[in-house]
């Protein structure tokens, strides 16, 4: 009987526990489908299996109606059950989204607003049962703003989440946010928050092994490179505009703006860090990108801390123990809370520290050798309380700089060894400059400076003081890398140079308020040239390059006993007359340079508002087509002037004049007055009468553009400015009345040796015309090109 009770109830036992066996998959999907719909939540799982402590699920669909564009999978769910309450496991799977950020965004705000904001969104299920921890492991999460060719997405992998006792820990092994512009890859990071007695979460701390960012900017306008001949006289265009008052207006906004993005970040930040909360990024990396240029920033450490009402964030490029280095630090002080009224501060100091730790590499912005160049700072800004003002404090030198810049030099710069020191402050909107003391160090020159700048409604105020103190002059040329001067290497000087002066003026009023002066003390003299220098060369016959009719590089034969080289004492004398009287009017009494020209020349470009005449004289002009090329950068302009005092030490003005005429450009590969009084007028250049010398003399700005009519004649709009230059001439005492009475009775012929000339002077001619200042080097501006 006891036998037969027993094998019923192990049967009872069996059927029990097979039925159980038979109902537990189902009654844990209705349970998860219960639970899946308090959260307007679809589920789907492959398979159901109990575990020792509670329940695992393995191939989880989660779907949500109201967030259609997300698509979420997980691998495994262990759901284990204590005393102390659940215990959910979620290990593996996926979480992606496909549509654009703000779609997205929204559909999961509506949820959260829905479902995770409502008390009792699984509230009584937490009440009933205790506590429930959760954790996630090994999760994969991808977004894209779409499926072809995304611009904008997120994806994260070996996700990590954990949440215990009111904190909450993520994690992920790798991520990278790319939004618009901006690329964020961050690795190893990891984020801890503590829940809030009032509600929510704030970060206790925030970490990653590294980050790497990126910003792309849009990439400048591509501008054609200008080719100066040898002459350059731009064609009017109309001036320059002022910024409009609108533009203005929004400059005016930038530093407080920027001030106030600053301030609500910092806001933000005390908003969401736990009290004694840290931000620590052991190894970030900065790019920025514009066009072909780059410019990398790191690695470093980064922190973000609280101190005293204000946010400070510190960046610390990472030393290198096998360089002699000290840190550099980069520090930010943001104020925020009732201290938010204060001023924003930034500190730059440390050093030396060489570029290639800083995270710069060769070819960043041109450029090279990076892990030679030092950098030692000490740099203070602060940013006013009104974001309208900032004022610098600081100091620094670079050292080993090496950069290629075509605006610079044709030539690689290496070795640079640059310092300086500036205090002073500037309106952000662009309306004042004030610099109490500058002062910039190249090697042995220093050049120290002060002033202020005003923007005085559409005018410009400049108030400035500048002084170069005594310097060797060959200490002045030491300090210029090859780079700058590659023409002047193995040149030797003697002497010493020191200039001071002053800049004052108003560019709405520059007939009465200008005052542009500067005192020059100047004993150089060279003392040595290197042979392709030396002027002996252009004693006899010599071969150059120029450029041919297409802009090809062609090369010709020049110099005296050449064919074509006309000697000085064979040339008219109207020649010289026409250069001078076009060109420059000091020749004569200037040592190659016309202080009152360029004091001319500066004030028509601050008229114009843009540069539209230079002040180069005949030496200058002649330097420029014996030595150098024709690119416009600033190595040209410093060996021009070597290269002209040069010519001026060792030349006469004869034989500068009679180098100047036969090698400059008359016309498409018309090169020296010879040929060009041949091409022209069929004679020679002894016989050049005063029109024609004035003619060839007027096209040298331009002289490939020609100025003759139908018939071969001079057009009459030419031939007004010629009578005028002739008048120009005669006041100078240049030429006699005779000769004046003649010039104005000619009308030019091109191919006709002889000028026609008429009974008398046309009316409306002569004395009527407007020239330039005595000794200005001006001539009145030339009519536009009449239609020949």
């Amino acid at each position: 009987m006891a036998s037969r009770r027993v094998k019923l109830a192990l049967a009872g036992g069996a059927v029990a526990t097979l039925a159980a066996a038979v109902s537990f998959g189902p009654i844990v999907r209705h349970e998860a489908t219960r639970a899946a719909e308090r959260y307007g939540a679809v589920v789907a799982i492959d398979e159901v299996r109990p575990s020792f402590h509670g329940v695992k699920l393995h191939g989880v669909q989660v779907s949500l109606p109201e967030v259609p564009s997300a698509r979420v999978r997980f691998e495994t769910i262990d759901v284990a059950l204590g005393w102390s309450g659940k215990k959910i496991a979620l290990r593996g799977g996926d979480v992606s989204a496909v549509g654009p950020r703000e779609a997205v965004l929204r559909e999961a705000e509506q949820w959260q607003k829905r479902y995770l904001a409502r008390p009792s969104a699984g509230g009584g299920e937490s009440s009933s049962s205790g506590r429930t921890d959760a954790e996630l492991e090994g999760l994969r999460i991808t977004w894209q703003d779409r499926n072809d060719a995304p611009t904008e997405s997120v994806r994260a992998s070996d996700v990590n989440f954990a949440r215990q006792e009111g904190k909450v820990g993520l994690s992920a092994a790798e991520a990278t946010i790319t939004v618009g512009p901006v690329s964020v890859a961050v690795q190893g990071g990891h984020l801890t928050l503590v829940k809030q007695q009032e509600g929510g979460y704030r970060v206790a701390a925030l970490s990653a092994r590294s980050l790497d960012a990126t910003l792309t900017l849009a990439a400048p306008l591509e501008e054609a490179k200008p080719v100066e001949g040898a002459h350059a006289t731009p064609t009017k265009e109309p001036q320059a505009s002022p910024a409009p008052a609108s533009r203005r207006g929004k400059a005016s906004q930038r530093g407080a703006a920027m001030r106030a993005q600053l301030i609500r970040g910092a806001t933000l930040l005390d908003a969401v860090l736990e009290q004694g909360a840290k931000v620590e990024l052991d190894s970030l990396h900065a790019q920025v990108r514009r066009g072909r240029d780059t410019l990398n920033l790191g690695p470093g450490s980064l922190v973000v801390r609280r101190d005293a009402g204000r946010m400070l964030v510190e960046l610390s490029p990472r030393a290198r123990a096998e360089k002699e280095e000290q840190a550099l630090t980069f520090s930010l002080s943001v104020p925020f809370g009732e201290s938010a009224s204060g001023e924003i501060v930034a500190d730059v100091k440390g050093g030396p520290l060489y570029l290639s730790t800083l995270g710069i590499r060769d070819g960043d912005f041109g450029l090279f050798d990076v892990a030679k160049t030092s950098l030692t700072t000490r740099s203070h800004l602060v940013l006013s309380a009104d974001g309208k003002q900032l004022r610098v404090d600081g100091d620094g030198r670079v050292q080993n700089l090496s950069l290629r810049s075509d605006a610079l030099s044709d030539e690689p710069i290496a070795g640079l060894e640059l310092a300086f020191r500036l205090r002073g402050e500037t309106a952000l909107d662009g309306s004042s400059i004030k610099v109490d003391e500058g002062e910039v160090d190249l090697g042995a020159v220093r050049l120290l400076a002060h002033g202020r700048y005003d923007r005085v409604g559409e005018g410009h105020r400049v108030r400035a003081e500048f002084d170069v103190p005594l310097t060797a002059c060959q200490s002045i040329l030491d300090a210029a890398p090859r780079g700058i001067v590659p023409k002047l290497a193995g040149m030797r000087m003697a002497g010493s140079l020191a200039v001071k002066g002053h800049a004052r003026f108003d560019t709405a009023k520059l007939d009465r308020d200008y005052d542009v002066a500067w005192d020059l003390a100047n004993t150089c003299r060279i003392t040595e040239v290197p042979p392709e220098i030396d002027a002996a060369r252009w004693r006899k016959p010599f071969r150059r390059t120029v450029l041919g009719p297409a802009g090809e590089r062609v090369e010709i034969e020049s110099g005296p006993g050449t064919a074509g080289w006309v000697p000085y004492g064979a040339i008219s004398r109207f020649m010289e007359t026409a250069v001078l009287t076009t060109e420059d009017s000091g020749f004569r009494r200037h040592g190659g340079f016309d202080k009152e020209a360029i004091k001319n020349s500066i004030r028509d470009n601050l008229r114009s508002g843009r540069f539209m005449r230079g002040a180069s004289t005949l030496s200058m002009q002649l330097a420029k087509n014996l030595y150098l090329d024709r690119v416009k950068n600033i190595s040209r302009k410093l060996q021009e002037v070597v290269l002209t005092t040069y010519l001026e030490q060792e030349l006469t003005k004869e034989q500068i004049l009679e180098l100047y005429l036969n090698v400059v450009e008359f016309g498409p590969m018309i090169y020296g007055i010879g040929p060009a009084a041949r091409y022209y007028f069929n004679t020679s250049a002894s016989e050049l009468s005063l029109g024609q010398a004035l003619y060839i003399s007027s096209i040298l700005p331009k002289p490939k553009q020609q100025h003759f009519a139908i018939g071969g004649a001079v057009s009459p709009g030419w031939m007004n400015y010629l009578r005028k230059l002739m008048d120009i001439a005669h006041r100078r005492k240049w030429i006699s009345d005779e000769e004046l009475e003649e010039g104005l009775r000619e009308t030019v012929i091109r191919g006709q040796p002889a000028p026609t000339r008429a009974a008398r002077p046309p009316e409306g001619t002569g004395s009527e015309g407007e020239p330039g200042d005595e000794g200005s080097g001006d001539a009145p501006e030339p009519p536009a090109p009449p239609e020949d």
